[in-house]
């Protein structure tokens, strides 16, 4: 390749850069704008936007699999609780307190 090419590639590649600053010096205003509106109309906080995963909110509460009485239930997930320890070290089946779904 020449160096008169080279120079001539070089020279666009920089008017090609000056025309994209240029852009996006005039879009930035308006995407702002825009932006910001949206996050008034859908009351989304800067709070919201900085946290990482999933909003609060989005989560489920637990499903309640068995339930022995009120204060005594179990979703099914991590470490049984002591009343379904007593109820299977007792010889029982925990599917007995099965909450129907």
């Amino acid at each position: 390749m020449s160096s008169y090419k080279l120079s001539e590639l070089k020279a666009q590649i920089a008017q090609l850069q000056r025309e994209e600053a240029e852009i996006i010096k005039n879009d930035r205003i308006a995407i702002i704008k825009e932006i910001k509106d949206k996050l008034e109309a859908y009351n989304i906080t800067i709070e919201e936007l900085q946290r990482k995963g999933k909003p609060a909110s989005a989560k489920s509460p637990s499903v309640i699999k068995y339930r022995k009485d009120e204060h005594n239930f179990w979703v099914g997930r991590g470490p049984k609780p002591q009343w379904v320890k007593a109820v299977e070290a007792n010889g029982e089946s925990i599917e007995q307190y099965r909450v129907p779904v």
